[in-house]
């Protein structure tokens, strides 16, 4: 089982890095849909605007694999009544036989890297992709990431 969930965590990976190289190449190779403002010209943006993307969502994408796939380092609190009292509580992660982390991985990287293709798109044609239908996109990508997120993690602390 194990095995299986690295093997789709691995597909996800792959799909979403093909995400990002086909949003890299578009944003390097087509022009933008609306005059750029500024100092720098378009063909400096056209170097710096995808090399800022990568960035920013490798990042993004690495800090939340390297997070979910080692719960120890994930400090989360949250508020629980102790002797009467509220407080912050520190949250315990279950263990995870099976793998199942690996999935809410793979589906985080993918969704992010659908969320940069979706700002990628509304800056390449702001015409057709405007700041609604990114908010639109933005929406309803996260409820498969919380929901995946509350099923895997609700699947794991049943098993301490």
């Amino acid at each position: 089982m194990k095995e299986r969930n690295k093997s789709i965590f691995r597909i996800l990976l792959f799909a979403s890095a093909g995400i990002l190289l086909a949003q890299t190449v578009m944003l390097a190779i087509l022009p933008f849909g609306a005059p750029l403002t500024g100092s720098t010209s378009p063909k400096e943006m056209h170097i710096v605007l995808p090399l800022i993307f990568i960035l920013i969502e490798l990042v993004t994408c690495g800090m939340l694999v390297f997070f979910i796939l080692n719960p120890q380092h994930n400090y989360n609190y949250t508020l629980r009544r102790v002797d009467g009292r509220w407080k912050w509580v520190r949250i315990v992660y279950g263990p995870d036989p099976n793998g199942l982390r690996y999935i809410s991985s793979g589906v985080s990287t993918i969704i992010i890297a659908l969320l940069f293709a979706a700002i990628s798109a509304a800056i390449l044609w702001p015409d057709v992709v405007t700041e609604t239908v990114v908010t639109i996109a933005v929406i309803i990508l996260m409820i498969p990431f919380g929901v995946t997120y509350y099923i895997v993690e609700n699947k794991l602390r049943k098993l301490l």
